[in-house]
């Protein structure tokens, strides 16, 4: 393919999506006639997302305790490790591997199942019943993606930061009064700020595009492959780009240390 076709490619289907996603903020108003999709997308995406989450957040956390301690050491300064942590995974670890993580299971699982109903004319039968597949297929997934991710989030950084701890503190040999104080001090309400707002446009994004590459996929049960593959690729490229806008915007709010 020519340079020239791949960028008209590229803003085709950019602009594609973007209708997509303005079909689907306007079906958010009837949201209320489906409060139980809602709600189970929200059991998928969130609840059911605990385990790989937590196991996820254990490993991040403990290599992190290692790494860090390694590198302070050299220089003294393992007193800043619980500090370092705390930011690492607030700013930036917690929502970006939470979000990856979300989207390898159910980012690739929406895309899956919503191309298996469009290959198998399932889409098109809700089209034929007057019900708009945007609103019932797309509207609830992404409003729970939005809303479920900053949980997960959250929770990503509280089990890091004890695995971290119980690396440092309990096998490398930090004193944990020194690693919560500095965890404390350098800590700032901002980070929190930082780690909601971009688990909450990741959860969105993971979800929209894992829904329009399901429903705009084409052809036989190949296409389920493809819709699936191209979600987890789509989406993990999304969320560093998106992650770096909102670090660009987001303030950085060096923090005045408490004594």
């Amino acid at each position: 393919m020519s340079p020239k076709a791949l960028i008209k490619k590229a803003i085709t289907v950019l602009g594609d999506f973007t209708l997509f996603a303005f079909d689907t903020l306007r079906s958010l108003k009837k949201l209320s006639n489906r409060r139980g999709l809602f709600l189970k997308q929200c059991e998928f995406i969130g609840v059911s997302s605990i385990g790989v989450i937590s196991i996820a957040a254990l490993f991040m956390g403990g290599v992190l305790g290692y790494q860090l301690y390694v590198a302070f050491h050299r220089f003294g300064a393992e007193a800043l490790l619980g500090g370092s942590v705390g930011v690492a995974l607030y700013r930036e670890l917690a929502p970006v591997m939470a979000g990856i993580m979300v989207t390898g299971r159910a980012g690739a699982a929406m895309a899956a199942h919503i191309a298996t109903m469009r290959i198998t004319e399932q889409v098109d039968a809700l089209e034929v019943m007057a019900i708009d597949p945007i609103e019932y297929l797309v509207t609830p997934r992404v409003l729970a993606g939005f809303v479920m991710m900053p949980f997960l989030a959250f929770f990503f950084s509280l089990i890091a930061t004890f695995s971290a701890k119980w690396v440092a503190c309990g096998i490398m040999g930090l004193d944990p009064t020194i690693y919560w104080q500095q965890y404390y001090k350098i800590v700032d309400p901002i980070e929190i700020v930082h780690c909601l707002v971009k688990a909450a446009a990741f959860g969105a994004v993971l979800a929209w595009v894992g829904c329009y590459c399901g429903i705009r996929a084409r052809g036989g049960a190949e296409a389920v492959g493809l819709a699936t593959r191209t979600t987890v690729v789509a989406s993990c490229l999304a969320i560093l780009l998106c992650d770096f806008i909102l670090t660009s915007l987001l303030p950085f709010g060096f923090p005045i240390l408490r004594v």
